[in-house]
């Protein structure tokens, strides 16, 4: 059995006015994930707070400066000797012109049901496939209106509930 040492990275779930997400290819030189496609966000420093450390990160990565607010999802990521586990929020860009740092080498906004067309990386892979729910037979026309109107990236608390509830 290999013990894992668990590491804490936080990801940022940033929209636009026509609600695309912003994705960031990373650099083809990156020791993980070269040249795949990540939320903005990074590695928590120990004393750090992880709100904080997802502030601080996508301002190194990108020059913006972001407000955050919900948790929207976690995925994990098994490296060599490392877990990682991803924390990922929602949040605004508040000021600041998009320039990447040298650990990207380009950026997209695209729709939610649009990520599957970028090679990503798998911690992002695992989220995005994990966020798909599949709507019952059994469910009323409310009910799909209401599936069909949340935000994509809400999808896993209703799975979740969708589960407590045993629909």
């Amino acid at each position: 059995m290999i013990d894992y040492v668990f590491g804490l990275s936080v990801r940022v779930l940033l929209t636009d006015e026509d609600n695309k997400i912003l994705i960031l290819k990373r650099s083809t030189d990156s020791k993980t994930n070269p040249g795949k496609w990540e939320f903005p966000g990074g590695k928590v420093d120990q004393g750090e707070s992880f709100d904080q450390a997802l502030i601080r990160e996508v301002y190194e990565e990108t020059k913006l400066k972001i407000s955050l607010e919900h948790v929207v999802g976690i995925s994990e990521q098994n490296l060599h000797l490392i877990r990682a586990v991803h924390i990922i929020m929602s949040g605004k860009i508040i000021e600041g012109n998009l320039t990447l740092s040298s650990e990207h080498e380009g950026y997209a906004w695209v729709f939610f049901e649009n990520l599957d067309k970028y090679e990503l990386a798998d911690w992002l892979d695992v989220f995005v496939n994990n966020q798909e729910t599949s709507e019952s037979s059994e469910s009323n026309d409310n009910n799909n209106q209401v599936t069909n109107t949340v935000k994509p990236w809400l999808k896993s608390i209703q799975g979740s509930m969708d589960k407590i509830l045993k629909r």
